[in-house]
């Protein structure tokens, strides 16, 4: 190889590595500080969205919000307490909140979760 070409080669490589430059530790700590709990809850909403019976129960309470437990299990055609088990689940992903009324539980969702809107809108949308 000329020393022509390998002047000309050794230009290009250095110009493609110009561009890989390694983030200092200031750099790497705003990167860190991009992920916050928010992205942790989003998740936990999502994974407990996942399975279909409890985003079913999810889409039943955006159109009957004051149905009891008894009646999604009906609706379901579900036990008991497989649904109670689903509504645990979305419970504890701040999706929903029980309400008791005497022996009966009245599951609600939890529109304090902004996350909750967002679904309810976009499952209106893909509903049409």
């Amino acid at each position: 190889m000329d020393k022509a070409r390998f002047t000309v080669y050794t230009l290009i490589i250095k110009q493609s590595f110009k561009y890989l430059t390694m983030l200092s530790k200031n750099e790497i700590q705003k990167k860190r500080k991009l992920f916050s709990q928010t992205d942790k809850n989003v998740v936990v909403a999502f994974k407990a969205l996942s399975d279909v019976n409890r985003y079913r129960i999810f889409r039943i309470l955006t159109e009957q919000p004051k149905l009891s437990v008894s009646d999604i299990a009906q609706i379901l055609e579900l036990s008991l307490p497989l649904i109670s088990q689903h509504i645990k689940i979305l419970e504890h992903a701040n999706l929903l909140q029980k309400e008791r009324y005497g022996k009966k539980v009245f599951p609600k969702l939890e529109y304090a979760n902004p996350f909750v809107k967002i679904i309810i809108k976009t499952t209106r949308v893909m509903a049409k």
